[in-house]
């Protein structure tokens, strides 16, 4: 019998890679509904019965939150779920008692292939409390949203998601944005966990927002060169060269 299987993911590539990675492992497989957001998440689940739903944590409008908790106050019955995630393997451990499986972005062949064995002996429907459990555990592990920097006696507020990168120079620590570059009093070491996986550690003294590289151009002996959406280079050292590759495929 074949393995029906639905996902809610926004970025349509994400979809299209998920879908052809399930085809080549699954070839009996069907896609019987996708979605790229709440609304339609929901359609989803009112209409379609998968034997597997593939759910990405962050979508508009409130991601997994939200829809299921619109799943519960509708008393949906939801199938056997595998979240889609960027959050790291400890962010997201809460998972493994809330009756369903996760998957790493960029996803991994035989991660995926293990996921789609386990729905074949077939796993029992998730718990929607434990569910929500599973959720606020990975949501603390976002990165927070603004940060505070003294600028000439006065307390600046900014968004980390402006933010291209961070550099140490002459033992100084600056975070790179439109605005220009200030003065952070903080350590790289402190904020790689706390930033992860939005930013990625690249050198020693260089973190950069993944969403702002543009290019990687190798060179020789296994380093390389970053250029970002706002013009910068920044070096990417031989030992962190194999996870960048890795985060950008």
């Amino acid at each position: 019998m074949s393995l029906r299987y639905a996902l809610v993911e926004d970025e349509p590539p994400a979809r299209l890679r998920l879908k052809r990675m399930v085809a080549e492992l699954a070839p009996d497989s069907i896609c019987v509904a996708e979605a790229e957001d709440g609304e339609g998440g929901l359609a989803l689940l009112r209409n379609t019965t998968p034997d597997l739903l593939f759910l990405d944590i962050e979508f508009p409008p409130e991601g997994a939150f939200g829809l299921l908790r619109r799943a519960r106050e509708a008393g949906l019955a939801l199938p056997p779920i595998a979240f889609v995630t960027a959050f790291d393997q400890h962010a997201v451990e809460a998972f493994r008692w809330a009756a369903c499986d996760y998957l790493l972005k960029p996803l991994d062949r035989d991660r995926l292939r293990d996921t789609l064995g386990r729905v074949s002996s077939g796993p029992a429907a998730p718990d929607l409390n434990q569910l929500f459990e599973a959720l606020q555990s990975a949501q603390r592990h976002q990165v927070p949203e603004r940060f505070t920097v003294q600028v000439k006696g006065r307390l600046r507020v900014l968004a980390w998601a402006e933010v291209s990168h961070l550099r140490t120079e002459n033992r100084l620590l600056l975070v790179h944005t439109p605005e220009g570059h200030f003065v952070l009093d903080r350590t790289l070491d402190e904020l790689e966990a706390t930033l992860a996986p939005r930013f990625i550690r690249v050198h020693r003294g260089a973190m950069v927002a993944l969403d702002q590289i543009r290019e990687l151009l190798p060179e020789p002996g296994g380093t390389g060169e970053l250029r970002l959406a706002d013009g910068s280079r920044l070096p990417v050292s031989r030992d962190r060269m194999p996870d960048l590759r890795r985060r950008l495929a």
